[in-house]
């Protein structure tokens, strides 16, 4: 038997932006706040979500130049700080989960399987959007963009999955951009691109879904069969 034909080792790490959550407005208004402290223009969301992605020292780097000029090196800190700093001001509840996220991962967690999230946000933020969403009980490693390298680097999608406690077999990691599906292949895992998020997967994907609803329905489905179903904790 192959390695395809196997099923779905039970383990899976996720990216958390524009691949579980909707996050584009919270990020855009941060964004826009810290653009407008300094004198510059403010960036549409349509703008703003070709800008995310690597964390937030790129996206205040790259907001900067699409509106006039460089950050300086020596300011660049001092701008992402200010960017975080407006990021957890804005009201809870500002993000949410995209269309069929929430029974999706229940599903996954009374089948068994163990959950994780792989992001290049910082992990205070990260935290307590896991948090807010009321997804602690079903996604218990988070590995954030400043604890480690950053995707496309592999080392923090092994860091999740060592943390999970994985041993050999198909693990998945779903994203929503080509950062994602080259950690992936940069790290040896299958790579589940989901179409509703920010980005492109320039064909590095091991398979495509347009919603949610279909990836969590062909994840249950491809799970392995000797995993304990066990009772999960309902939010909706």
């Amino acid at each position: 038997m192959g390695p395809r034909e196997l099923r779905l080792s039970g383990w899976a790490v996720f990216d958390l932006d524009g691949t579980l959550v909707d996050t584009l407005g919270e990020i855009a208004s941060a964004l826009n706040r810290v653009l407008q402290n300094h004198g510059r223009g403010i960036l549409e969301k349509d703008i703003v979500r070709d800008l995310v992605g690597k964390g937030p020292r790129t996206l205040v780097e790259r907001a900067w130049l699409r509106t006039g000029s460089q950050a300086g090196e020596n300011r660049l800190q001092g701008y992402m700080m200010e960017y975080l700093t407006e990021y957890r001001l804005n009201p809870r509840r500002m993000s949410h989960p995209f269309q069929g996220v929430d029974a999706g991962l229940q599903n996954l967690i009374r089948l068994g399987w163990r959950l994780g999230v792989c992001t290049n946000k910082d992990g205070r933020s990260a935290r307590s959007l896991v948090k807010n969403l009321g997804w602690e009980r079903w996604i218990s490693v988070v590995v954030s963009g400043d604890e480690s390298v950053r995707k496309p680097d592999p080392r923090p999608l092994r860091l999740a999955l060592h943390r999970l406690g994985a041993t050999w077999g198909r693990h998945v990691f779903v994203g929503d951009s080509e950062v994602d599906m080259a950690t992936a292949k940069n790290a040896g895992i299958e790579g589940v691109f989901l179409g509703h998020g920010y980005g492109e997967s320039e064909g590095m994907e091991h398979h495509h879904f347009s919603s949610a609803v279909d990836m969590f329905s062909w994840m249950a489905r491809s799970g392995p069969q000797n995993l304990h179903p066990k009772s999960a904790p309902s939010i909706l």
